[in-house]
Parts: C-alpha cells; structure tokens; sequence
C-alpha cells in the first residue's frame, strides 16, 4: 500500500512539474504579445512623426534650397531609416509570440501523439516542423521587405526628389532639366526592371515541364538580363526529387542569381549536379563567411536558401573567400 502511495505521489510531482512548465510558456507568450503590442504603440508613434516630416517636406518642395530645408531632409531620411529598423523588430516580437503560441499548445495537448517525437528524431517531429515552416515563411518575408526597402522603394524616394528639382531647376536650366530627365528615365527603368524580377520570383516555379528545363530557362534569363555567362549541367536531377523537393531546389537557384546580382561582381556563375551534390559556383570578389556566421553581417538571402534547404530535406553548405568567388553546395536527401 505505501509503494502504491509513493508511485502517485510520483506521478503527481510529475504532472506538477509538467503544468508548471506548460503554464510558464503560457504566460511567457502572454508577456510576450503584451510587450509586442506596446512596441507596435510606440513605432505606430513613430511613423507618424515620419509622416508629419514627410508632409513638411511637400509643403516646401517648391521653395528654394535652404540650410532649413536640407536639415529636414535629413532628418526625414534619418528618421525612415529608424521606422525601418523598428518595424523589422516589430515583425520580429510578433514571430517569437506565435511561437511561443504554438510551443504552448503542443505542452498541453493529449498525451501521448501520434508520431509523438522522441530525442533523436526531436527536428522531425511535426511541432518542429511547424516551428521551421513558420520560420522559413517569416524569413522570406522579412527578406522580401528588405529587397523592397532597399529596390523599388529606394528608387522611388530617389525619383521624387528628383522631380522636385526638376521643378525647381525647369525654367531657370532647361539643359539641365533634360540631364536630369534622362537620369530619371533611367533610374525608374531600372525600378521596373526590379518589380518585374520580384514578380516572376513571387510566382510558383514551374517545374511542370521538368526542374532541368526550369533551371536552363532560369539560367538563360538571368544571363540575358544581367550579361553574366551562365553554365548549366545538371542531369538526371529530375529523378532524384519530388515535386516539392523540385520547387525548393528551383527557389534556391532563383536566391542564388539573385545574390550574385547583388554582391558578387562576376563575369560568369556554373550550376552542375555531381552525384546528389548540386553546386552553385560563380568567380566573384566573395566574402568573410566566418564574419557571416558570427552574426557580424546578415544577408537575408542565405538565411532563406538554408531554410528551404532545411524543409526539404537536404544540407546547404556556402564556400566563400573574399576575392576568390563562391560555391553553394546543395547536398540533395536521398
């Protein structure tokens, strides 16, 4: 009778010190929303003062340049730097609540699961996986805003205040107006050129026709548009990967075209398949990855090729020096 005693006492410690963890994660998420809803209060403050400069800004853009005037533009630029910056932190607090969010309700869900995860399979299990989808969803994100940001939305900012000395200079300095009109025309030009890649990368890929195919359609593309020599060799790929492994591999490719149109400086990119070993290689100035992987420096575009990577299964390995150009290795799951 006493040992029957001890063992529910035992138990019961147990679910004690089970609730007590469920109910900390609980409250932590709790905490969490409540501090992300006061941030969201003081950026939403924040935004506004940007806006009031904003406003400011037009009010006076028909005036002549002034010391007061380029004071507040900088301060307006200044200023929408910051608002960037917390709204980034902003998409941040509201990630890490959902998390908590979702860690919570898998604590108190019925015991045991289905497929219930054990120490060596923990990645697999399906919060994880949940976890990791979300992460992989608010990663892209966050890099498609900070493309916007520094793309279109730049060039957009650049292109008013262009036209706004345009008015000013108009009737004074027509040659110069025609100088200016020819670097608008360009600068939006090229803007629109961004919009349409960020389009076509937003599409699903189509990998319908066969991922050898989509990749030499892909290659050939960024290789009209950009003037940088593009090699591609990737045989029987199609047979090494499921749909979905194919549109993963796909989006990869599309970050890493798009990372050497940005950053590497190179004349020419190769994409070969060796055994289950993909490689993304190109001869540009690359980069300090000990740097990368300190947290010296983030790029946006390599936290996502290793998230894809992740949810599909495979290892993504980056080989870089700086001025002896960079190889993404994309070691497909068997």
């Amino acid at each position: 009778m006493a040992k029957t005693v001890g063992m529910a006492s035992t138990r019961s410690g147990f679910e004690h010190t089970y609730g007590q963890a469920t109910e900390g994660v609980r409250r932590d998420a709790r905490r969490v929303y409540g501090l992300t809803a006061l941030f969201r209060e003081q950026y939403r403050r924040k935004l506004e003062e940007w806006m009031q400069l904003r406003a400011s800004l037009d009010q006076n853009a028909g005036g002549a340049k002034s010391p007061r005037l380029s004071a507040l533009q900088n301060q307006h630029e200044q200023l929408g730097r910051e608002v960037a910056g917390l709204q980034n932190r902003l998409k941040r607090l509201d990630v890490a609540a959902r998390q908590l969010d979702i860690v919570a309700a898998y604590l108190a869900s019925s015991d045991p699961q289905p497929h219930e995860p054990i120490l060596t399979d923990a990645d697999a299990s399906p919060a994880a996986m949940t976890l990791r989808v979300i992460q992989a969803q608010e990663g892209e994100r966050q890099r498609l805003a900070e493309e916007v940001h520094d793309g279109p939305a730049q060039v957009l900012t650049n292109a008013i205040f262009q036209v706004e000395y345009l008015d000013r200079v108009l009737d004074d300095s027509p040659e110069a107006a025609r100088d200016e009109l020819t670097f608008l025309r360009s600068m939006l030009r090229d803007g629109l050129d961004e919009v349409r890649a960020f389009i076509t990368n937003l599409r699903p890929p189509a990998v319908d026709v066969g991922l050898s195919q989509a990749i030499a359609a892909q290659a050939a593309e960024f290789q009209a548009r950009q003037g940088i020599e593009v090699q591609v060799a990737v045989p029987g790929i199609d047979d090494r990967l499921d749909p979905r492994g194919k549109q993963s591999v796909l989006r990869i490719l599309q970050e890493a075209l798009q990372n050497v149109r940005k950053h590497a400086a190179a004349t020419q990119v190769s994409i070969s398949l060796k055994g289950n070993l993909l490689v993304i290689s190109d001869n540009g100035r690359g980069f300090d990855v000990m740097r990368l992987a300190s947290g010296a420096s983030r790029n946006f575009g390599l936290q996502f090729m290793r998230e894809r990577a992740e949810l599909m299964g495979a290892q993504l390995q980056i080989e870089s020096r700086q001025g002896e150009g960079t190889r993404i290795l994309l070691r497909l799951p068997n």
